[in-house]
C-alpha cells in the first residue's frame, strides 16, 4: 500500500474514532466561560492544496485569496455562525473542489450552528486537537485550539448555492502556517500525519484561522481519501470580542 492510501486509510479510522472521543475529551475547562460570544474576523485568505493533496504540508500549492472570514460563536449558548467571502484571482487559480469540478469567482460560505437543535453540531472551547491527541485525525499536527466547530455549511460561487450542504469543521488557533505556507518543526522538518512526533510544529504566540469542508465519499486518489474537499486558511485573526474570565450578564450581539 503506497504512503498516500496508508495516511489515507489512518486518517479516515480517526476522524470516525475522533469526533466520538472528543466531546468528554473537550468539555471541561481550566476557567469558567462568561456568556459572551467569541467574535473573530480573520483577513490573509489563503487556498490549501486541491485535489489529490488538501494539506500542502510543504507549502507548494498554497495560494492567496482576497477574502474574509467572520465568526461569531457562544460556547454556553451552544450556537456558531461563520461567514467566509473569498474571491479567486488570476495568481490562486481556482479551488479544485474534486476531480472533475472546481470553483472560481466569488465564493460564499457559510456554517450556522445551534447544538441545542443540531445532532451533528459540536462547539468545543480550549482544546488541544489532532496529532497524537486522539481527537480528530492526524492530518494536523498537536494544535491548541481557543474554539472549534463542527458541523453543516453551504457554499455558493458567484451567487448560486452549489452545495446546498456538507459536513464542515472549523478551527481559531495557534499559528501552524507561518508566511511560507508550511507547516515546520524548528529543526526544518516537514509535517507529515506519519511522523513519529506530531507536536512541536505550532506557535503558540501567533493566531491562525481554518476552515475545512469535505464530502463523505470515499475517493482513494485524493487526499484525505473523500471525493471533495475545501481547504482555507487566514493567517491575520483579530479578536473582536472574547469570553471573559468572569461571570458577566450577556447583552447580545
Amino acid at each position: 500500500m503506497n504512503l498516500r492510501r496508508r495516511i489515507g486509510a489512518f486518517a479516515t479510522l480517526a476522524v470516525t474514532a475522533g469526533i466520538a472521543t472528543l466531546l468528554a475529551a473537550a468539555a471541561p475547562t481550566e476557567r469558567p466561560q462568561a456568556r459572551t460570544a467569541w467574535k473573530i474576523e480573520a483577513t490573509g485568505a489563503r487556498i490549501i492544496g486541491g485535489y489529490g493533496d488538501n494539506f500542502a504540508y510543504s507549502g507548494e500549492n498554497v495560494r492567496p485569496l482576497q477574502g474574509t472570514a467572520q465568526m461569531t460563536v457562544d460556547p454556553e449558548a451552544g450556537t456558531a455562525q461563520m461567514e467566509i467571502r473569498v474571491q479567486t484571482t488570476d495568481a490562486s487559480g481556482p479551488i479544485r473542489f474534486s476531480k472533475d469540478r472546481s470553483f472560481s469567482g466569488d465564493i460564499r460560505i457559510v456554517q450556522k450552528l445551534d447544538t441545542s437543535k443540531m445532532d451533528r453540531a459540536r462547539i468545543a472551547t480550549d482544546v488541544f486537537l489532532h496529532g497524537d491527541t486522539g481527537n480528530e485525525a492526524p492530518v494536523m499536527p498537536k494544535i491548541y485550539n481557543y474554539f472549534a466547530t463542527w458541523g453543516p455549511a453551504k457554499v455558493w460561487v458567484n451567487g448560486e448555492e452549489v452545495i446546498p450542504m456538507i459536513g464542515s469543521h472549523t478551527m481559531f488557533s495557534e499559528q501552524a502556517r507561518g508566511a511560507s505556507g508550511k507547516i515546520v518543526n524548528d529543526a526544518g522538518q516537514v509535517y507529515s500525519p506519519m511522523a513519529a512526533d506530531r507536536s512541536g510544529f505550532t506557535d503558540p504566540s501567533k493566531t491562525e484561522f481554518h476552515f475545512v469542508a469535505h464530502t463523505t465519499e470515499p475517493d482513494s486518489d485524493n487526499f484525505p481519501p473523500h471525493t471533495g474537499w475545501v481547504h482555507l486558511h487566514f493567517s491575520d485573526v483579530t479578536v473582536v470580542r472574547k469570553p471573559s474570565d468572569e461571570q458577566i450578564p450577556y447583552e447580545g450581539n
